[in-house]
């Protein structure tokens, strides 16, 4: 059985929305440039990264709120508003700290979102359909990357301020999420028998959201630089590194769309071709001096990372029991986000070191991901049994 219960299209469209979604505090990389003209003498990397410690801090939350029976449609809605309101509201001002107190508003709302998609996936789905749908969300993630980056891109042409206003694509989510399922175990759980106080997420897990963390950590400094490098090499400004970031995504979407085939045929193989190809893009990007050759770059490690991320939640569908998938894909999400917080710190570290942060990153990022390929050449995650 593929399907645990018959879902309507509405309901299936509603699912891959909340993946739709997720990208949203992307909008202000293709303009981080843009945004440090503006921003002169402040670090405007923190309105980047800032949100992703909140995603971390409300994706822990939607995990222990899904998990006490709390419906994933009353969280949808709710993150949906705070994502509205955190995203846009910067665009009405002009002051440092107001957008990032803003910022942080939009992390809580995409934090409460961001596992809904996943656990829905795993809870209502099982094989190959299961494989396919995460495939799928991943393709809708990147679909929705590519919406909030070329937003966030054109207009910063036009005026900094106007940037935010790209956040104002999620009413997507906040339509779609009066349309959400419930997984069967959530509907029935009853407050005297709380199933997920009985059984313990398994450890694999938290291996899973360590390697999302390190992941994240290494390859969100180049996406959040891309059009500072654009310019060291005079290949292009706002626009075409939103365009350039545009086709990591579309990359993205394509292995997402191919997913289902790809997981069919490789299997084991998975995780070695995502991070393969992830380490020989920024390879490229390294060593690329043109904007076609860096895009090259990007849309390498784009497939490559929706290769790895639906293959990570697979693995984690393997080794935790049914009743603690929600809180599973919280911790898993949750790490993953702090490894973007974390990569602030990261770039620090390497300016102090090396005396610049954008070639060493990338260097330690192509050494990383090649050397994670080879481990899991000899390491097969997918033969652990459920817990």
């Amino acid at each position: 059985m593929a399907e645990k219960k018959k879902l309507s299209t509405l309901s299936t469209a509603a699912i891959l929305a909340m993946f739709v979604v997720q990208m949203g505090y992307t909008v202000v990389t293709p303009a981080m440039a843009t945004l440090a003209k503006h921003f002169e003498g402040k670090d405007i990397s923190w309105i980047s990264t800032l949100p992703t410690l909140f995603v971390v801090l409300a994706t822990f939350a939607a995990g222990s709120l899904m998990s006490r029976g709390v419906k994933y449609r009353t969280l949808a809605i709710v993150a949906s508003l705070l994502y509205f309101i955190g995203g846009c509201a910067p665009a009405l001002f002009d002051n440092y700290a107001g957008t990032l107190v803003c910022r942080a508003i939009l992390g809580l709302g995409i934090g409460l979102i961001n596992p809904l998609g996943n656990a829905l996936v795993l809870g209502l789905y099982e094989g190959q359909k299961q494989a396919s749908m995460l495939g799928f969300g991943t393709l809708f993630m990147n679909a929705g990357g590519i919406a909030f980056q070329m937003l966030g891109g054109g207009l910063a042409e036009i005026n900094w301020n106007l940037t935010f206003w790209g956040h104002a694509f999620c009413a997507i989510g906040l339509l779609m999420a009066f349309f959400l399922p419930e997984p069967e175990k959530v509907q029935k759980t009853d407050r005297t028998t709380p199933t997920i106080k009985k059984e313990k997420i398994g450890s694999g897990v938290f291996l899973i959201a360590i390697l999302f963390l390190l992941f994240n950590m290494l390859n969100f400094p180049i996406m959040m630089n891309v059009s500072i490098l654009f310019e060291m090499r005079e290949a292009g400004g706002a626009t075409a590194a939103a365009t350039a970031l545009s086709l990591f995504t579309v990359a993205g979407c394509v292995a997402g769309f191919l997913y289902g085939a790809i997981f069919k045929v490789a299997k084991r193989w998975c995780l070695t071709l995502g991070y393969a190809l992830a380490g020989f893009g920024a390879m490229v990007i390294f060593f690329g001096n043109s904007a076609v050759i860096m895009s090259i770059g990007l849309m390498m490690v784009g497939f490559g990372f929706s290769v790895i991320m639906p293959t990570f939640f697979a693995w984690a569908g393997l080794v935790t029991p049914p009743a603690t998938v929600a809180v599973a894909i919280s911790v898993i999400l949750a790490l993953m986000n702090f490894g973007g917080f974390l990569s602030s710190f990261w770039l620090k570290f390497l300016l102090a070191v090396f005396g610049e942060s954008i070639h060493s990153a990338i260097i330690v990022e192509i050494i990383v991901f090649l050397a994670t390929a080879v481990v899991f050449v000899i390491y097969n995650p997918l033969k652990e049994k459920k817990a």
